[in-house]
């Protein structure tokens, strides 16, 4: 599937609200992904009133979910669109969703921007688990921006990255967490702040497990492709077809 099929139909209107669904996803794609920078920088700086600029704009976020719900419903009930238009709808339906539950995760990250900032004396930077909050902070950014610019282009390239990305977060994460609950039992003073980190940690991890979602749905609609119950070998091999 290629971008042009979307204005290639004989009615006018159905181009026009496809073309109209995609420009929607990469603008709420791109308001996701200035949120998350924003908690990158308000997580380095201890910025708090940055930290609560990022939660309020969650709003905007879930709104920009709901537009997206309303056009694809709009396509369905109107033009009963078939083939390669439906799947666009499910798989905007798909990275919507996707995307309104990363600004849920970011808004955990800015939170606890807040609550070191407020109600604390050690800083955030100095518990354990920071270098690692950073680090999977950072990478699950570089996935998001990677995946919107698949999407933009219609394109699966680079999927196999992301996806082995995704994977090698999940080994930072876990190696965190024992860490942490050894830091739980050796810094009994520090628990709140402890178990805060281990929130945003949590947090900062799921979002890179939503960027993996993204690229599943950029898969589907590019290939026609469901890999959501493929187990490992099929998925490697699934893998190795794209990249070659």
């Amino acid at each position: 599937m290629e971008k042009q099929e979307f204005s290639s139909h004989i009615s006018e209107m159905l181009n026009r609200n496809l073309e109209d669904l995609f420009n929607h996803i990469l603008e709420m794609g791109g308001m996701v992904e200035r949120q998350f920078e924003s908690a990158l920088v308000a997580l380095g700086s201890g910025d708090t009133e940055k930290a609560v600029e990022i939660i309020a704009f969650d709003k905007a976020i879930n709104k920009a979910e709901m537009e997206i719900d309303r056009l694809c419903a709009k396509v369905l009930a109107r033009q009963q669109p078939t083939a390669s238009d439906l799947r666009l709808i499910i798989a905007a339906i798909r990275i919507a969703i996707d995307l309104e539950r990363m600004g849920d995760e970011i808004v955990k990250i800015a939170k606890m921007v807040i609550v070191f900032g407020k109600e604390h004396e050690v800083k955030c930077a100095e518990l354990p688990g920071y270098v690692e909050l950073m680090d999977i902070s950072t990478r699950s950014n570089v996935m998001l921006k990677t995946a919107l610019d698949s999407f933009a282009r219609v394109s699966t390239e680079g999927a196999g990255k992301i996806i082995q990305e995704e994977e090698l977060i999940d080994d930072i994460f876990a190696k965190a967490m024992v860490d942490l609950k050894i830091s739980l039992k050796e810094m009994p003073d520090q628990v709140e702040c402890l178990m805060e980190m281990i929130i945003a940690l949590r947090a900062s991890e799921r979002v890179s497990d939503h960027a993996r979602n993204i690229v599943e749905s950029i898969i589907y609609l590019v290939q026609g492709m469901d890999m959501r119950n493929l187990d490992s070998d099929r998925l490697n091999e699934f893998l190795s077809e794209l990249e070659s």
